[in-house]
Order: C-alpha cells, then sequence, then structure tokens
C-alpha cells in the first residue's frame, strides 16, 4: 500500500466513527423512550385496576342496598290473610247469632185437629199495649176498650188489619184472663183461630196461633 492510501484510511476512519456514534445514541434515545411510554402504561393500568377494586365495594353495596329496596312488601292479600287469622275467633259470633235468631223465629207445628194445617207460635210476641187501669175485667162488648185491644192482638199475631177482618167469634178460653178468637179475611182466603192471654199491667198477649183450613167446627 502507498503512503497515500493509509493517510486517506486514516483521515476516513474517525468520520466513520462519529456516524456509528450517533446512530448508537439515537437507539439509545427510542429505547429510553420506550422504557419511559412501557413504565407509564404500567402505572396507569395499575392506579386504574386499584381504583376498580377500590369501587366495587361500593358498587356492590349500592345493588345490595337496591335489592333490599325492590324485596316486596308483603302484599293486601296476604294482610287480608294476617288479619283472617288474627279475627278467627269472630266468625263464631255471627253462628251464635244465628242460632239465637234461629230460635226466635216462629215456631210451626202440626196438630191433630184435622181443621188445623199448622200452630204458630213466637218467642217474639209483645202484649199489645193496654190503656186500661185498676182492676181487669175480659170484656166481650164490641164498644168496649178490652174489645179494641182484643182485636188489635188479633191483628198482630195475624197480619189482617180490622177492616179486612171478619171476627166470627171472640170468647173465654178457660179463665177470666184468656181469651180464644175465630177470625178470616173478607174473602176467607186465609183463617185463623188466635189465642192470647192477659199479663197485668200491659195487655193482652197472643200465645198460639192456629191456621185452619175451614171454618167448619172452629168456634
Amino acid at each position: 500500500m502507498s503512503e497515500r492510501q493509509t493517510r486517506s484510511s486514516r483521515h476516513l476512519q474517525p468520520s466513520h466513527n462519529k456516524k456509528l456514534d450517533k446512530l448508537l445514541n439515537v437507539l439509545i434515545g427510542i429505547v429510553v423512550v420506550l422504557i419511559i411510554i412501557t413504565a407509564t402504561y404500567v402505572f396507569k393500568w395499575q392506579d386504574d385496576a386499584e381504583k376498580a377494586v377500590k369501587d366495587e365495594p361500593k358498587q356492590e353495596q349500592k345493588n345490595d342496598s337496591k335489592q333490599v329496596e325492590e324485596e316486596p312488601s308483603p302484599s293486601k292479600e296476604d294482610n287480608k290473610d294476617a288479619t283472617t287469622d288474627d279475627n278467627e275467633p269472630s266468625k263464631e259470633e255471627p253462628i251464635e247469632e244465628e242460632i239465637v235468631s234461629e230460635q226466635d223465629k216462629p215456631q210451626e207445628t202440626t196438630s191433630d185437629n184435622p181443621i188445623v194445617d199448622k200452630v204458630v207460635t213466637n218467642k217474639n210476641w209483645k202484649p199489645t199495649p193496654t190503656t186500661q187501669t185498676g182492676q181487669h175485667v175480659s170484656s166481650y162488648d164490641v164498644k168496649s176498650v178490652d174489645w179494641a185491644e182484643k182485636v188489635a192482638t188479633i191483628t198482630a199475631a195475624t197480619g189482617i188489619e180490622k177492616d179486612n177482618m171478619i171476627i166470627w167469634r171472640i170468647q173465654n178460653n178457660g179463665s177470666a184472663n184468656t181469651a180464644i178468637a175465630t177470625v178470616s179475611t173478607n174473602d176467607k182466603t186465609a183463617m185463623y183461630r188466635v189465642s192470647m192471654e192477659w199479663i197485668d199491667q200491659e195487655g193482652w198477649l197472643p200465645v198460639k196461633l192456629e191456621q185452619l183450613n175451614t171454618l167448619n167446627g172452629a168456634y
């Protein structure tokens, strides 16, 4: 090799080294930037993960609260059933009242007398209020107060009004304080015999009502 060539190669060598150094520096810079970006991304991911973990119990707590709020309240039917169960004993009261009312209803029985269809008694019958005072004397005078009160007692027992009533006979029924009357409607479609007794200071009380099928032999 000539001396000129040796000098030329020596002169070019430092320039080549400088270019290589620059390239290495650039590569190192790129690597450093990538490391910084990666580290930043990792730290950010960790922060997000920690926040997610912290927020998760709060979200679950909210969901639990929501479930508690949305838990169905007892329905009206349940309350009704509970009320019915609590008031169960009260059901017996109407039953007792029904039994009492059945006992107070008019009682109907049959009779051996062929002209009597049925015999009616009623515990709810009340004495016909009287205006009489002093010692009572049963009267069969059609113009007397006692007679008028007997007629009012017959109306109360039979339901036949005076204007629609034929009085076939009112007579003593075995004692001074008892009487029996045979009556019918004007058209004779309803015929009755009414037994009554006198209650001191109260009036005549119907004690028995006989529904008749004929007036023959009724009095």
